[in-house]
């Protein structure tokens, strides 16, 4: 057995007993390409994505071209690694669809990440919920390059009286990490809240999402009354 398959034997051993709590985040990645990359020490790779990425969301929200370019990686581990993602997404939609959100911001947030990811263009998106605040479905309704994004009140409402939705929320993305509110994030806003109020279709809050956090419109002293 050659030395970086007998570590690799360890690391999924302590892996099997213990789980992720006892790896470091670079021996995560790693485990994660022992799957895919067979005769090769994947540490290195490893602590080259992580100090290229930062985080291990950042590793595999990438795009899959750009992982497919990463040095070590390869189309098969940048498309493990893609998978890993949409599989995460998936699991949380059908964990949140159906339930109950409105309680608990946290879950928004948590479900908008992971559909999204982390995305360095920008997008507009609505969440479309019942009048059992459930989702119905989520919608991309906008996407581009940085303060570029548009997106109508009229779609918006069109969608969400196809859908017989009662009520939506809005999310978009600052990409360059930004948490400044514009003035464009406000009038769209103001705009699709006062549209819903007349049509009985409420705007529950609007989202900003950043890299590390996220700031909900709806607690901030403008938002529409």
């Amino acid at each position: 057995m050659s030395s970086h398959n007998g570590h690799r034997e360890r690391l999924l051993n302590r892996f099997k007993h213990s789980g992720l709590n006892g790896l470091q985040d670079y021996e995560i990645v790693e485990l994660i390409l022992t799957f895919v990359i067979s005769r090769k020490d994947t540490k290195p790779v490893a602590k080259d994505l992580l100090s290229h990425y930062k985080t291990i969301s950042a590793i595999l929200n990438a795009d899959f071209k750009e992982l497919e370019q990463f040095n070590g990686i390869g189309s098969k581990s940048a498309l493990f690694l893609t998978l890993i993602r949409e599989v995460i997404a998936y699991c949380l939609c059908e964990k949140y669809e159906q339930k109950s959100l409105i309680s608990h911001r946290k879950d928004v947030e948590e479900y908008l990440r992971f559909h999204f990811g982390l995305r360095k263009d920008e997008y507009i998106a609505v969440i479309f919920l019942d009048n059992g605040n459930r989702i119905i479905t989520t919608e991309e309704l906008s996407a581009g390059t940085v303060n570029q994004c548009v997106v109508y009140p009229r779609t918006v409402m069109e969608k969400a009286l196809r859908y017989g939705s009662s009520s939506i929320i809005m999310a978009h993305n600052h990409p360059g990490g930004s948490a400044n509110i514009s003035e464009a994030d406000w009038n769209i806003t103001e705009k699709i809240h006062t549209v819903g109020k007349i049509l009985n279709i409420f705007l529950l809050d609007h989202i900003l999402i950043l890299n590390n956090k996220t700031i909900s419109l709806r607690e901030l002293q403008r938002w529409p009354k």
